[in-house]
């Protein structure tokens, strides 16, 4: 009987006849002598809790900054969170009776009174000659839609019956504007309009005081002890609804640079409380940014947007007509930051991305009489941290005083009518974009998940799985949540010691912590035999989500 198996003498011989070249280079490569004349230590890296957590944030978001398109980054600040993060909701039709401070703190913006003069000093002189012509086509569609009815459908309230009006007098005023300024004015006949538009951006606010219950979680627990009153991060979900939007192929140009000491001068925010103290309410919600267009067009850049009062009815009802002007800011600021930092995501940047120029939006709050002109321009968009109290550029909001387009309307036709409040409209129809040199910096060559160079089969899975996401749907399975009466018969008093532990909050050898599952956390979906690829048959299982490669395999 033999120790060695057949053909290890040969093996060994294989290996063993190799020349030793590194026995040749070895000298050469050490150096001549350890010793250097000034000492070079490795770097000393802070290896407390709170050190290492700030490391394992600058990681995650210089990651999102490396990926390629635009899908990608999204579907990874997504990543940590399987059932959508516990944010706060900003609204522009549901302002708060005083939340005007908390929502200027949240999207760290300074307001002056006044547009811009000298922005559209260019299209001023244009404006003056486009306006007695347009006159007589805007008094007709006035009294068209003030003074008759042009819908026989009853509508359920009165509110619904304003609403319609508005919509139908914005689709007109802009199908006249469009068809009445000149050939000259190119960017306006190629642009592209959205009625009715979804548009929603998803940012992290820093700088928010712990609430009650995670005060006592910190306080219970020893290595966090310390840390009871730090400040903490807050993710915010934003919501604008405008009625109208205006698309171009370049973005506007910026008012004032981003050194300008408006722009940096120091942000001093009001004590600042929890949001849920100003009335706003949180729920779980996906990540969710949406410029109220989907990926790969090429009219990325919005020229103007034209939003409702309707929101003033139901103000007034609930907290009185002498605090509509809070409500009027509050719902331009919220709108004007949301269209703001939606398009910046979809150009690279987004809330863990710092911008490198500023954007510029206008719009506009009317009800066809009463008219409000703003125009918002974003410096930052990365709040997150200690980024929403230091940092050096703050956001701008010029708002205009509000106006009357036309005092009353009968039969004999528009009384009072106001052709300064036409010529700052035509003005910011006017006023054209600028071409810039790398408008995307932190966007691969391939810019979209449809140039990716991945398979057409991963492509169509990831695109379907973040629309899914971006639907708002809720899960099939909602996340786990303690009952009441578990908190009393399980948690509170152990009445229950027969029952297996097996929920999310019981010892058990499988306890994990819903809020802490990522959205990769899944079992691997089985593939039939009969839908399987003829290549790879010895794949079963469909590969998991993933940020960087779309999908891979364990």
């Amino acid at each position: 009987m033999t120790l060695f198996r057949p053909g290890a003498a040969y093996i060994l011989f294989r290996f063993s006849a190799f020349p030793p070249v590194y026995r040749a280079h070895s000298h050469e490569a050490v150096a001549q002598t350890d010793y250097t004349d000034t000492p070079q230590y490795p770097e000393i890296m802070d290896t407390s809790r709170k050190a290492v957590k700030m490391r394992k944030k600058a990681e995650w978001h210089e990651k999102i900054e490396c990926l390629p398109t635009v899908e990608q980054k999204m579907m990874e600040l997504n990543m940590p969170k399987y059932y959508g993060y516990w944010s706060c909701h900003l609204n522009d039709v549901r302002p708060t009776l005083l939340g005007v401070d908390f929502v200027q703190y949240a999207t760290r913006s300074h307001v002056v009174k006044g547009l811009p003069g000298q922005y559209y000093t260019q299209v001023e002189a244009q404006a003056d000659i486009l306006t007695p012509k347009i006159q007589d086509k805007i008094q007709h569609l006035i009294d068209l839609n003030f003074n008759c009815k042009l819908n026989r459908k009853n509508f359920a309230s009165d509110l619904a019956a304003e609403r319609h009006r508005i919509k139908n007098f914005l689709l007109g005023l802009h199908r006249v504007m469009v068809s009445s300024l000149e050939s000259s004015v190119q960017h306006i006949k190629e642009s592209m309009v959205d009625v009715q538009p979804r548009v929603e951006a998803f940012w992290i606010l820093g700088g928010i005081p712990p609430d009650k219950m995670l005060r006592k979680i910190r306080r219970n627990y020893k290595l966090t002890k310390d840390t009871e009153h730090d400040l903490m991060d807050r993710p915010v979900q934003g919501k604008s609804t405008p009625c109208l939007g205006v698309r171009v192929t370049n973005g506007l140009p910026e008012v004032v640079g981003r050194d300008d000491p408006l722009a940096t001068s120091s942000f001093e925010p009001k004590s600042i409380l929890d949001p849920r103290s100003y009335g706003f309410r949180f729920s779980h919600k996906h990540a969710v940014t949406v410029p109220g267009f989907w990926q790969g067009g090429t009219k990325e850049h919005s020229q103007l947007w034209l939003h409702s009062r309707e929101m003033v009815h139901r103000f007034t009802q609930i907290f009185g007509a002498h605090h509509l002007d809070t409500a009027s800011l509050q719902k331009i600021l919220v709108s004007s930051f949301t269209q703001a930092l939606a398009l910046a995501t979809h150009l690279g940047f987004g809330p863990v991305t710092e911008l490198t120029y500023p954007l510029v939006q206008q719009s506009v709050l009317t009800d066809g009489q009463r008219w409000q002109f703003s125009v918002y321009q974003l410096n930052t968009c990365s709040l997150h941290s200690d980024r929403a109290i230091s940092n050096p550029h703050n956001n701008i909001l010029w708002l205009g005083e509000e106006q009357t387009l036309f005092e009353a309307v009968d039969d004999t036709g528009v009384k009072g009518f106001n052709p300064e409040v036409l010529k700052t409209l035509i003005s910011l129809y006017l006023k054209k974009g600028v071409e810039r040199e790398n408008p995307t910096p932190y966007i691969g060559p391939c810019k979209h998940l449809g140039n990716h160079p991945a398979s057409e089969e991963y492509r169509e899975a990831f695109h379907q799985y973040l629309h899914c996401l971006f639907s708002g749907r809720p899960r099939n399975l909602l996340k786990p949540e303690m009952y009441l009466w578990e908190k009393i018969y399980k948690v509170d008093f152990k009445t229950r010691p027969f029952e297996p532990p097996r929920r999310f909050f019981e010892d058990h050898y499988n306890k994990k912590d819903p809020g802490c599952r990522r959205l990769d956390d899944y079992s691997p979906i089985y593939i039939p035999k009969a839908l399987r690829n003829t290549k790879v048959k010895q794949f079963r299982y469909k590969p998991k989500l993933d940020s960087e490669h779309l999908f891979k395999y364990d």
